[in-house]
């Protein structure tokens, strides 16, 4: 839920929706460990700004 959500954010904001390929699940998953874990956005931002 939360992922359409910022998605809809994004989207109503002028930005194309986020979508993160299969292959790329496991850095998605470290860099939300790091975000959420750690408390280390910065991996994370910038994997969403690829």
């Amino acid at each position: 839920m939360v992922r359409f959500l910022r998605n809809f954010i994004l989207a109503s904001g002028g930005y194309p929706w986020t979508v993160i390929p299969i292959e790329g699940r496991d850095e998605y998953m470290q860099a939300l460990k790091q975000a959420s874990v750690k408390r280390n956005i910065i991996p994370f931002a910038q994997l969403l700004g690829k």
